[in-house]
């Protein structure tokens, strides 16, 4: 008997539970409706996009891709705003703006203040809110001038050859150069447009590759590769012997020198080896550098190299001298 009066004990406190639960929940939603009905205020982030820059300009700063948007209005029409998830960006035809300069700016630097914009806000969010401030107050527009210039195109390769061979001359590139456009204060320090880097290894002999060109932001060039060529040949070590010149010699004295003919070791490229003997390959000794008050031996130098050949070096690098005076 005692179980059965508990059992009808537990059913009727539940029952109460339930009658409770329903008038509190009742309530709530009848105080959230009313709420809903009161102003509120609401900070809200949206995404900006700008269009309609001027042309031949471009913005030479970042411009902010939100804006904080300050709403007050009724609850049910923030919470519209709220549960619409992703929004649209807010459009900002820049072409319809009204500039102001920056005052003292010596570039192309004007501002806005964004209150002004609050009507064309409040129409693209069709919302039943009052916008009652934007921030930031104010956009910055930076404009940079569009120019177009012509720069060499240089190959960015790091080259490492097999034994015995080496790069001969000028690496080649076609085109040899190109058109770029860009901002002004970019275009201005540039003086090439390099190839994307590269290392080449092993090369035993001349290489033709295309290449990417490396293009700044912001900036298109008039060819996005190029065609480079690598000349590498086997080279070889030359020997002559080459008589030294005086340079400079005062009038009132005579020098000879010992000794007076030196040894040239240099690379020359095989297809150049017969060259070595065509072309003037002189040793001097300029007697302009050279203190002749002193006892020391005098270091010898190089004029009219030939182009073709590379790591030169001199036996013996110094000479002795004997100066004799003239006999008038």
């Amino acid at each position: 008997m005692f179980k059965k009066l508990k059992e009808k004990r537990g059913i009727s406190i539940n029952r109460e539970a339930v009658v409770f639960s329903f008038f509190l929940l009742l309530a709530f939603i009848f105080w959230y409706l009313n709420s809903l009905e009161k102003t509120v205020d609401y900070d809200m982030k949206y995404p900006v996009r700008y269009v309609n820059l001027p042309e031949q300009r471009v913005l030479a700063d970042e411009l902010p891709e939100t804006i904080d948007l300050f709403l007050k209005g009724p609850g049910y029409s923030i919470l519209k705003l709220r549960l619409a998830g992703n929004r649209s960006p807010v459009i900002l035809d820049v072409s319809t703006i009204n500039y102001r300069r920056v005052p003292g700016s010596r570039t192309l630097s004007y501002y806005i203040i964004t209150s002004g914009l609050i009507p064309k806000l409040r129409n693209q969010l069709r919302a039943e809110c009052e916008i009652s401030s934007i921030k930031p107050d104010t956009l910055f527009f930076s404009f940079d001038r569009i120019i177009t210039r012509r720069v060499k195109v240089a190959a960015d390769v790091e080259i490492t050859t097999e034994k015995q061979y080496l790069v001969k001359g000028s690496i080649l590139t076609d085109p040899d150069s190109v058109s770029i456009t860009g901002p002004k204060r970019i275009i201005d320090t540039l003086n090439t447009v390099k190839t994307k880097f590269k290392k080449l290894r092993g090369v035993n002999g001349t290489i033709t590759r295309s290449f990417t060109l490396v293009t700044p932001e912001g900036c298109s060039v008039s060819s996005r590769k190029a065609i480079i060529t690598v000349p590498v040949e086997q080279f070889t070590e030359a020997e002559i012997n080459v008589p030294v010149k005086i340079l400079n010699c005062p009038d009132s004295v005579s020098i000879k020198i010992f000794p007076d003919v030196v040894s040239v070791k240099c690379l020359v490229a095989v297809s150049d080896y017969k060259k070595i003997e065509e072309i003037p390959f002189e040793v001097v000794l300029d007697l302009a550098l050279a203190d002749l008050n002193s006892s020391e031996k005098i270091p010898v130098g190089f004029r009219n190299i030939p182009p073709f050949v590379s790591s030169l070096r001199v036996t013996p690098s110094k000479v002795d001298f004997l100066i004799e005076k003239k006999i008038r």
